[in-house]
């Protein structure tokens, strides 16, 4: 874009020639009548005032023009206006425009600034919710403490009497319901710590093939139970750095979620890991329901269910796949998943081979 001030030069520039050029014609006309020095000399006064005069005009415009231009990019730049001063012309539009320009960025800074209080009156009050929801979490778990220790005591019969059947039913399911509560205020209590950038993280050097290898001896109990096929699919044999109970937990819940949506017999389930220079990408495979787009795209949110109806089978809280997300961002890495209905699902978890500065979320 030319500057104006460069337009008003060429626009004086232009008449000063143009009067010349008619001097010079009078001039050469003035000759044939022998008055062509007068001629000349008028001709000349006349252009060099006008471009004077011009040049004179120009300034006094473009120089105003200029100096609010400049304050108008400093307030792009910072949302204060750093030059009250008035600006110095005698152009009523320019003062006008000025004044407006003072008028909104004035504005603007209140604006900002009562946004900016608003906005730390609800971090302050998100950050109480959190603290308050985190000493909630923990005293609901230490009464399951004993409740957990008596009902285990009563199904040892030898030590507290026998039961009937009736009985022993009652108390099975008393233990059952306790182990999920149990489960659900930790995962309150994990979700919490995350919130809060409170969970900690031990990085230890971990062999890829004795991790993939421990997780199937440990769920292969549970799958072979439901007549689910739990495979390993992978030969990598790298060391990653990086926390392996917090993998674990990963690993945890989702082949968890996996064993829930796979049909009892004909289920099975794959994990494994393939490496590049600078990360580690695991993944859980399933041939299950699947997930619909729509689901896709919520499913990491906190207590969020993909089945929402009361005949649902799944007793979960919701919370497992957004402690995964939140764990594995905090490991420096990222979760994702890929899945078509009635085929099945993968999630994959990316995770850095080499020591990092952990990022929590805050």
């Amino acid at each position: 874009m030319i500057p104006i001030k460069h337009i008003l030069f060429l626009v004086s520039g232009v008449s000063s020639f143009i009067i010349f050029y008619m001097g010079l014609v009078n001039y050469l006309t003035a000759v044939e009548q022998s008055t062509g020095m007068i001629l000349l000399v008028f001709a000349t006064v006349v252009a060099a005032g006008t471009l004077l005069s011009t040049v004179y005009i120009s300034k006094s415009i473009t120089k105003p023009i200029e100096k609010l231009a400049q304050n108008m990019t400093e307030f792009s730049k910072t949302n204060k206006i750093t030059n009250r001063k008035p600006i110095n012309t005698n152009i009523k539009e320019i003062h006008e425009l000025n004044d407006n320009f003072q008028s909104m960025g004035q504005k603007v800074e209140k604006t900002i600034a009562v946004q900016k209080e608003y906005v730390e009156k609800l971090k302050e009050i998100d950050r109480k919710k959190v603290e308050f929801s985190s000493m909630v979490s923990h005293e609901l778990k230490t009464p399951l403490v004993p409740i957990l220790g008596y009902v285990q005591m009563l199904q040892k019969q030898e030590l507290m009497g026998e039961l009937n059947k009736k009985q022993l039913d009652a108390v099975d399911e008393i233990y059952a319901s306790a182990l999920k509560l149990q489960r659900l205020v930790g995962d309150i209590l994990t979700t919490q710590k995350l919130d809060l950038g409170k969970l900690e993280f031990n990085q230890e050097n971990i062999d890829i093939a004795e991790l993939l290898n421990s997780i199937i001896k440990d769920f292969s109990p549970i799958a072979s139970q439901k007549n689910i096929h739990l495979i390993k699919d992978s030969t990598e044999n790298g060391v990653i750095f990086s926390d392996k109970d917090r993998i674990n937990q990963v690993f945890s819940n989702l082949i968890k979620n996996a064993i829930d949506f796979v049909e009892f017999g004909k289920g099975q389930i794959t994990i494994g890991a393939k490496t590049d220079k600078k990360f580690v990408e695991f993944f859980v495979k399933d041939n299950g329901v699947g997930i619909s787009e729509t689901n896709q795209k919520e499913i990491f949110k906190t207590f969020y269910q993909i089945d929402t109806s009361t005949s649902r089978k799944r007793n979960g809280s919701g919370l497992g796949l957004a402690i995964c997300k939140g764990i594995i961002e905090g490991l420096g890495g990222k979760i994702w998943v890929e899945s078509k209905e009635n085929v099945g699902t993968t999630f994959y978890f990316e995770i850095p081979k080499q020591p990092i500065k952990v990022n929590i979320k805050k």
